[in-house]
This record gives structure tokens, C-alpha cells and sequence, in this order.
């Protein structure tokens, strides 16, 4: 496969053209070790040249649930799903339709926000079912899909609070005991949470009488949802709970604890740069193909009178952040994640908000569930699906170019790429050492042509501009290219030579 040097001087050459644009001045070396590296920002980037960061937007796809049961109504919301073992588990709101069960609804609270928890499960992420648990009596009966709050707890309720909203995971700790293994904050009252815990994702219980969390300071808000997880990087349990910025915008607050008990005092979530307007869920998640990657998918509610004045003024979408600290955000994308789109039933304030959660449901494809029709009669969940970390990529226009990585030291003997070209579009990579020169043998005009749609493909260069050719197939055979026999555990920079392309990630494995 040789490249005529009209072509190859063309690829090379026509960035000198372009300005560089110096990013950030020199530091350590970034240590990424065979950590996969996402673009959601600028952070691996030093110089680039006409090149950007693309914000790529989640494709609806088909509904998954509907409201079809007596204590379901139409505000289907409030969404969490994780795998479990072979199959996957979603949670969501439940909420008693009418007056009709008010008799379980303390005096002075409406039958409308008096909400339960249901359960959902699957074998592929697409047909969802709602089993009948027989955990929760709701009208006589225990034959329904509800989990929480069951009749023991339901003394919590009258604390003058109506949601019982929960968000459970499965807990990934190594030391955590089998009948905590999945857990989950629930409020109690308005300012307070209790942690729950449970041996099966289904039978809930309170790991203790006393909230875990409670008043927090300088402002008591504690409405759901609260998100907790274990971070298997720092090693910790992490909740996101909602906060106030100046008493008027909405935003969120990061704690921690070594226990699922003892918290820390919240911290604020900043944005950096980024605007700061009402983001009124966090969904946040730690995403685990990357990890130390924090990503919020976060309803934005934008406050408008332009629809009907019966209704709140205000209509949402989804926005999407991301954080390396989880603590500042980059929030610099400000166009939707997800727009509210073609149907007016979304165009409202609740309209669209984001689950919690996100599932590989092929190796192609990663599925997120939203809810839609907030309030309506046709409220239901529906699914969306983005490529393996295709939130945001490096995108160079047809006209070609280029960006340089920090300084980085990795691990590994191979370094592949997750990308997508045009039909006439490329991607070239180049390692530079610790002061800028190509390394002999892992130059972009020595690196093969990478151009088509591949989640992992391996970056391979030419050794001395040869090609070997086998005269049976006629074919180019290419041995792996060991990276890490020249570069690994020393400085070294990346070079990536772009024409109409999309880069999303890269690792050395």
C-alpha cells in the first residue's frame, strides 16, 4: 500500500498552512498507563491545528416502557439501570394514579406524589419486562413489580416528604458483604437521606435507623434524585446531591464516604469556563471504559413563557458534562445531548430527563434510558443508543488537521484507536519523544493509512517504508507495530494527522 509523494507531501505538509494553537504550556507527563483516553475536553491536547471538539448527540430509538399499570401514572420518571449478572435491572417511579389509594397516603399529602419504586428486567436492553416481586402490597396485592417502600417502612412517609425515589447500584467493593452487595440513598423527609441495602437488587432494607445524611450546609435542599455509587478508582463511595448556586440556579454537590455511612461534607460541583444555568439532575456515572472519567447527563430546564402559560414556564433537555476529579465539569458543550425534538409532549418543563446508567448492549453500541411525555397520558421510557465512547470526538474538516497530545507515559506494546473516517478521509498517528522529534519507525509517513468506522483498531507503521508482500494473496501483511519496546515508560507525544475524521478515544494495550 504505497502512497503517491504528490499525496503523502499534501498530507504531511498542509498544516504548515494552518495557525497553531498552543493549548497548554508544558507540565508532567501525563501518567495514562493502558487507561483508555476519552476527548470529552481538551486536557490531552497541547497544539492543534484546524481541528475541534465535536459534541455528538444520542439517537432515540424504540420505547420500552409505558404506563400500563394501576400504580403507574404519568410521570414516569426517574430511571436507573446497571447489569446484573446476565441480565439488566431498571428502576423507575411508580405513583399511585388517583384518589382511589388514598387510604395509604398520610392526611394532608395528595395520592398523586405518593410514589413507590418499581423493577424492570432484561435480556438484551430492548424488551423489558415488570415482574410480579411480591414485596410490596399495593391494593390488596403483592402480585406488582414495586420494590420500595415496603409496609414496614412506609411509617418514613410521614415525615411530610412523598418520594421514595431510589437510585440502587450494584456495589463493585470487594469488601462489601453479600447482603449489601446492592445499595441505594433514600430520602427521609425533605433534608434527609437513609442508606438502604440489599442481598438481591429487590428486598430493601435500612442499613441503619438513622440518616447517613442530613441538613446538609449552607442550604438543606434534598430533593431527589441523590445519586451514590462505589468508585472503584479512588476507591470510595461518591454521591451527587442537588444543591443551590446563589440561592437561585440549580446545581449539584459532591461527598464521599469510606463506609457508605460516615460523609463527608458536601463540596460544590464547579464548571470551570462553563456557563452556569439550571441543571436540575445529575444522572451522574463513572464511566467504566474509561475510568476516572465522571459523566453527567443532566436535565437542563430552561426558563421561557413563548408556550402554553397554563402550564410551569420552562421546557428541559439533556446536556452532557463531563469531570477527571469529579468535582469541575467541563460544561463547555452547551448545544443538547439530547433535544427535546419533533414531539410537542416534550416541549414542557419534566418533558425530558435522562436515567442514571448506561449499558454496552452490543460491542458497537452503548444504550441510555430517558423518559418522555412528562405528564402526559403517553408517558413512557425510551431507549438511546451512542457508539463506545462516542460522546465527543477530535473532528478535522475535509480541508485536514492535526493536534499533538501532551506529554504522556503509558504501558502496553500496541496503541489503538477508536475513529470513524469519510470514504476519502484518513487518520495518520505519530510518536514523538520528550523533545518533539518523530521517533525512527513510528513516523505519520510511515504510519498505514487508517481510514473506515472501527471501535479498537490497531495503529500499525510501516518498518522502513517496506511492504511485504505475499504473492498468493497479494496482500500487505502487517505485523503489529511493538510501541512499547521503543516508548513505553518514557516521555512521549502523540501526533495525529487527520483528514474529514472523528477520533473518540485511544489506549495502549
Amino acid at each position: 500500500m504505497l502512497i503517491p509523494m504528490s499525496r503523502m507531501s499534501l498530507l504531511l505538509g498542509f498544516s504548515a498552512l494552518l495557525p497553531v494553537v498552543a493549548l497548554a504550556a508544558p507540565a508532567e507527563p501525563l501518567k495514562v498507563g493502558t487507561v483508555r483516553q476519552l476527548f470529552v475536553d481538551e486536557t490531552l491536547m497541547a497544539e492543534k491545528r484546524n481541528v475541534a471538539l465535536q459534541l455528538h448527540q444520542a439517537v432515540p430509538r424504540e420505547i420500552v416502557l409505558t404506563v400500563d399499570k394501576p400504580w403507574e401514572n404519568p410521570v414516569l420518571t426517574y430511571v436507573s439501570v446497571f447489569k446484573d449478572g446476565d441480565k439488566y435491572r431498571m428502576y423507575y417511579r411508580g405513583t399511585g394514579a388517583d384518589a382511589k389509594y388514598a387510604k395509604d397516603v398520610p392526611a394532608g399529602m395528595s395520592a398523586a406524589n405518593w410514589t413507590y419504586t418499581a423493577m424492570a428486567e432484561s435480556k438484551d436492553g430492548i424488551t423489558w419486562t415488570k415482574p410480579a416481586l411480591n414485596v410490596v402490597e399495593f391494593e390488596g396485592s403483592k402480585a406488582n413489580n414495586l420494590v420500595w417502600p415496603t409496609d414496614a417502612n412506609k411509617p418514613w412517609r410521614t415525615k411530610n416528604y412523598p418520594g421514595t425515589d431510589i437510585f440502587p447500584f450494584k456495589d463493585e467493593n470487594p469488601a462489601v458483604p453479600a447482603a449489601q452487595r446492592y445499595k441505594a440513598l433514600a430520602n427521609l423527609g425533605e433534608y434527609e437521606l437513609v442508606a438502604l441495602v440489599s442481598p438481591d437488587g429487590v428486598h430493601w432494607s435500612p442499613l441503619q435507623e438513622q440518616p447517613v445524611i442530613s441538613y446538609l450546609k449552607p442550604n438543606a435542599m434534598m430533593d431527589p434524585p441523590t445519586i451514590s455509587y462505589w468508585d472503584p478508582v479512588t476507591k470510595q463511595y461518591v454521591a451527587y446531591a442537588r444543591n443551590w448556586i446563589n440561592y437561585r440556579i440549580r446545581g449539584f454537590r459532591r461527598l464521599t464516604s469510606p463506609d457508605y455511612i460516615h460523609w463527608s461534607d458536601p463540596q460544590p460541583v464547579t464548571y470551570g469556563d462553563g456557563e452556569v444555568e439550571n441543571l436540575y439532575t445529575s444522572m451522574a456515572i463513572a464511566y467504566d471504559r474509561a475510568p476516572g472519567i465522571t459523566l453527567f447527563f443532566s436535565k437542563r430546564f430552561a426558563r421561557t413563557d413563548r408556550l402554553d402559560p397554563k402550564r410551569s414556564p420552562g421546557v428541559s433537555e439533556i446536556v452532557f458534562l463531563s469531570s477527571r476529579d469529579g468535582l469541575d465539569f467541563n460544561h463547555g458543550f452547551m448545544e443538547p445531548f439530547l433535544p427535546a425534538g419533533l414531539d410537542k409532549n416534550n416541549w414542557g418543563p419534566r418533558g425530558l430527563m435522562m436515567g442514571r446508567g448506561i449499558l454496552q448492549t452490543s460491542p458497537t453500541e452503548l444504550s441510555l434510558y430517558y423518559n418522555e411525555n412528562y405528564g402526559h397520558e403517553t408517558a413512557r421510557v425510551r431507549r438511546a443508543t451512542i457508539r463506545p465512547d462516542g460522546f465527543v470526538s477530535v473532528h478535522a474538516p475535509w480541508a485536514g488537521g492535526e493536534f499533538t497530545t501532551k506529554h504522556m507515559i503509558f504501558e502496553g506494546n500496541e496503541l489503538e484507536i477508536n475513529y470513524t473516517t469519510s470514504a476519502a478521509g484518513y487518520i495518520r498517528v505519530e510518536l514523538l519523544d520528550a523533545e518533539g522529534k518523530p521517533l525512527p519507525g513510528f513516523r505519520a509517513d510511515e504510519c498505514y493509512e487508517i481510514y473506515g468506522d472501527e471501535i479498537d483498531r490497531t495503529v500499525v507503521w510501516r518498518k522502513g517504508h517496506t511492504d511485504v508482500i505475499d504473492e498468493n494473496q497479494r496482500e500487505v501483511r502487517v505485523e503489529p507495530s511493538n510501541v512499547g519496546l521503543v516508548a513505553a515508560g518514557r516521555p512521549v507525544r502523540l501526533r495525529f494527522v487527520m483528514k474529514a475524521a472523528h477520533l473518540y478515544s485511544f489506549r495502549f494495550k
